[in-house]
Order: C-alpha cells, then sequence, then structure tokens
C-alpha cells in the first residue's frame, strides 16, 4: 500500500477539468492506496475510502468565482507530513496550497510529482488584473512562474503530447509523462443517435478562455437558415455577458443555458445531443471532449492546443481559431448529413476509448512508483 499526499488549491464542490481528474484517479487508487489530501478550508470531501483530509484556510478570488487563494505558511502542512510519512507527494496546481506541498516535500525529503493542467499564462484573462493579463510582460512573468515551480519537482505529467513539447521548448528540464486524465468508457457509453433536427451541445465553465462567445455568434449564422437547438451547460463569469448576446441577437428560442449540471446528471444532457462545440483554445486535453466523444458524438472544435490531435478528422471538425463562418458551415454540414454525424460520432467513440480510464490510471500509478524509484537511487 502507498501513502500518497494530493495537494490541490481547487477541489470539491467546484467542478473543473482539476478537481474531475482527481476524483477519477483517486477513486481508482484508494481502492489499494491510502490517499491525504491537503485542500482549501470549505471545500468538500470525496465518497472514497483509505482517504484523510487537511483543510487549509483560504480566502475566496473575487475575480474567480468559487476558486480560493492560500497564503502558505508551511509549518501545518510540514507537521502533517511529518507524521503521515508518505510514499509520494502529487500536486495539482501552482498556487498557494501548491507550494505548501513542493517546499514542505523537499525539506522532508519526498518526492513530488506536479500536473501541469493548465497554462497559467493563458487563463490570466479570468483574473482582473486591470488588463496587465493581457500584456506580454505577464505571459512572460506568468511563464517564469510556472517554470520555477515544475523544475523545483522531481517530475512533471501533463495530459497530452503537444504539451510535452510545449513544456519543454518553455524551459521545464524535469522528466515529463504524457498521461491522458482518462475517460471512464463505460460511465460515458456509445449510444447512436436518432435521425432529427440536430441538438448541439458545448459544456465548460464560462469563461472568456473557453470562448463561447464564438460558438454562439456562429450558431447565429447558422440558425437564419437551418433549424437546430443549443445547449450551453456550466456557469461562470461570462455567463451574464452570453445571455445578453442571446437576448439581443433573438436566439433564446434555440439556445437554452443550463446552469451548473452535476456530474452524475451531464451523461443525460450529452445523450440529448448530436454534436459536440468546442471553441477553447486552452485544453491541455479537454475532458468534456473525451467525454461527449466516448457517447458517440462527434465534435467540432478549433485548431488549438490539445484539441486537434483528440478531435483528429475522422471523429469530428477542426476549423481555424476565431472563425464563426466555418464554424457556422460546419454546423450545416452535420445538421444535413445524417449518416456523416453517426459516421464521425462511431470514430469519436472509438477514439475515445483510447483513453480508457483505468489504463490511464494503471500508467499514473506505474509512473508514480518510477519517480519513486528515480528519487530513491538520486537519478534527479
Amino acid at each position: 500500500m502507498m501513502k500518497i499526499a494530493i495537494f490541490s488549491d481547487s477541489f470539491f464542490p467546484l467542478i473543473d477539468g482539476v478537481t474531475t481528474s482527481i476524483k477519477n484517479n483517486m477513486e481508482i487508487l484508494s481502492k489499494k492506496n491510502k490517499i491525504y489530501f491537503f485542500v482549501p478550508s470549505g471545500t468538500g470531501k470525496l465518497n472514497i475510502s483509505n482517504s484523510k483530509y487537511t483543510q487549509l484556510k483560504s480566502f475566496p478570488i473575487k475575480s474567480y468565482k468559487g476558486y480560493k487563494l492560500r497564503i502558505p505558511t508551511f509549518r501545518k502542512v510540514y507537521e502533517e507530513l511529518k507524521k503521515i510519512k508518505p510514499d509520494l507527494i502529487h500536486i495539482h496546481s501552482i498556487f498557494g496550497v501548491g507550494w505548501e506541498g513542493l517546499i514542505a516535500g523537499k525539506m522532508l525529503k519526498i518526492p513530488v510529482i506536479a500536473t501541469a493542467h493548465t497554462i497559467f499564462p493563458e487563463v490570466g484573462s479570468e483574473l482582473d488584473l486591470k488588463g496587465f493579463e493581457r500584456t506580454q510582460a505577464f505571459n512572460k512573468i506568468a511563464w517564469g512562474f510556472m517554470r520555477t515551480f515544475f523544475n523545483k519537482c522531481d517530475a512533471v505529467i501533463t495530459p497530452s503530447e503537444i504539451m510535452v513539447k510545449e513544456l519543454k521548448n518553455q524551459g521545464i528540464n524535469k522528466p515529463i509523462y504524457p498521461i491522458s486524465n482518462g475517460i471512464d468508457t463505460k460511465k460515458f457509453s456509445y449510444s447512436k443517435r436518432k435521425k432529427r433536427t440536430p441538438t448541439f451541445i458545448s459544456t465548460s465553465r464560462l469563461v472568456e478562455s473557453k470562448h463561447i462567445d464564438v460558438i454562439l455568434k456562429a450558431f447565429k449564422i447558422f440558425i437564419k437558415n437551418n433549424k437546430g437547438k443549443l445547449l450551453i451547460v456550466g456557469g461562470g463569469p461570462e455567463e451574464k455577458k452570453l445571455k445578453q448576446f442571446a437576448i439581443k441577437n433573438h436566439l433564446l428560442q434555440n439556445v437554452e443555458f443550463k446552469g451548473f449540471v452535476k456530474p452524475e446528471k451531464i451523461i443525460k444532457e450529452y445523450k440529448k445531443a448530436d454534436v459536440f462545440l468546442t471553441a477553447s483554445t486552452i485544453e491541455t486535453e479537454g475532458i468534456t471532449t473525451l467525454e461527449a466523444m466516448s457517447t458517440g458524438l462527434p465534435v467540432i472544435g478549433v485548431d488549438a492546443r490539445a484539441t486537434p490531435n483528440l478531435v483528429k478528422k475522422d471523429a469530428g471538425f477542426i476549423i481555424p481559431i476565431g472563425n464563426e463562418k466555418q464554424f457556422a458551415e460546419k454546423l450545416e454540414k452535420l445538421t444535413k448529413n445524417y449518416s456523416l454525424r453517426i459516421k464521425m460520432g462511431k470514430d469519436a467513440s472509438k477514439r475515445a476509448k483510447e483513453f480508457e480510464l483505468k489504463k490511464m490510471n494503471k500508467k499514473l500509478f506505474e509512473n508514480y512508483k518510477k519517480t519513486i524509484k528515480n528519487y530513491s537511487s538520486k537519478k534527479y
């Protein structure tokens, strides 16, 4: 039995790619290992065995709803880790809680592995820094921050091959392992959609970097000469602005804002739909895209980061970033061609099986063991 300490600045009940990845993987690993969670105060717990929680006093971030900021003090974490004596520390974020795990791990000589779930420079738009978050200077500082953090770890995980290249290009010189977050293909099982007027679906946090506005603008072009419905699942700071756009452009008859949907109910939303849409430019993998593909939805996505490699040509369409006209053309093409929708949906589901959760989880645990072994033999 391995003792694993998990550190994350975001945790349940917040739902995002990080928390989903933690939940899915720790549910499996907790069956044969002991999991110790270090998370912000006021967060919840997972319904898993062999787990213990240490909550660290944190403060809400006004401009980043649902997320919290921890100002590191180190002593509490250091004392807890000293008692626990974990075999490995796995960090899922590079802010206050993450830094506490990193520094305490170094002081106690515990191997530390960290996952690069997010590209910090590109989520800066979600922070209110009076415009500085959009400058080249911020981008340089943010990458420097990431580089400093990950180069202090013993190994780094990232969900896709494209991210391995990007992290290396940015000067991260520790071993980097591409390990998908994984998808439970039994839970998100394939089902053939009926021949009907299509429903399109987008599921994500409603933040600027996800570019839901591009989807709405494309749908506005599409709906002028076609029939269809658009489901927007998720909540966030951009929700009010997006709804105002839909009202102003008379789209509410065909666009439904579903708000936050609980994870156990999201499958029903996918089953209602016929095509999955994403205009996000920041996906290091795209968990919701994988979920949708697994259920048999073809994807219309943009040529950015991990999305093109995930979707590939047989599972959907990839269009240039921000090209609303081409996006609308692909909406129309899949609307008019039912057999193409079904073929692409089958190919999407087949592609998703390559990222089956149990297989990815096994790979994750093997890399845990590899990192511990390398640390013990002082290869770092």
